[in-house]
């Protein structure tokens, strides 16, 4: 199920099959804007954990690249489980040890953490306050696990009244189907799914 696909050629690909240039414009007015980095944790993305995601090497540093490239917010989740539905699903608990931290790589870029315990990072959490704390209007979702915690969180985003953007190489997953079957379904009906030079050149524009 696993597979090493992050790479330029399926991120063109996909772009040129679901990016929607009049849901873009129309969300460019909104800057008032936060990136969200889902759960950036050594859990996903450190090779001795049993769910490493195997592009995770240009993964995060192309996220890297991104992150000092702006000068928004951007706010960090972390997540944790025991006891609970998440527990009951994937039959184990994900729990607060080493492999909970974020990952070396991007920790000097998460000043703001949010701890969570479901796909979604607005559930009983204190994202959506600090969110209205900065004026925010658009979210910016980059993280993992693309089709789980990034696709339910910008869901719940929109329902929520935020615009959302979510670019198509702002996230990783397990493989390009879990990955393609989060940006078919959130560029019909959620988000703007650019790639992360456009979102960087919208950012910098005035």
């Amino acid at each position: 199920m696993k597979e090493d696909y992050f790479t330029e050629n399926f991120l063109l690909e996909l772009k040129g099959k679901y990016f929607r240039a009049s849901k873009w414009t129309k969300i460019k007015p909104f800057k008032r804007a936060a990136v969200l980095a889902i759960d950036l944790q050594r859990y996903f993305l450190d090779e001795r954990s049993k769910a490493y995601l195997p592009s995770t090497g240009r993964f995060i540093q192309h996220l890297k690249a991104f992150y000092e490239s702006v000068d928004i917010p951007i706010i960090f989740t972390r997540h944790h489980h025991a006891g609970d539905m998440m527990e009951f699903w994937w039959g184990d608990k994900m729990e607060k040890n080493e492999l909970f931290e974020i990952v070396d790589e991007l920790k000097p870029f998460a000043r703001r953490i949010v701890d969570k315990r479901t796909y979604n990072a607005f559930y009983n959490t204190t994202l959506e306050a600090l969110l209205k704390e900065f004026n925010i209007e658009t979210v910016i979702i980059t993280g993992v696990m693309t089709h789980l915690c990034c696709e339910t969180t910008a869901r719940e985003a929109f329902v929520r009244g935020f615009k959302v953007v979510f670019p198509i190489d702002g996230t990783l997953t397990q493989n390009r189907a879990f990955h393609e079957g989060t940006i078919r379904a959130l560029a019909h009906g959620f988000a703007a799914t650019p790639l992360l030079e456009e979102v960087k050149e919208w950012l910098s524009s005035e």
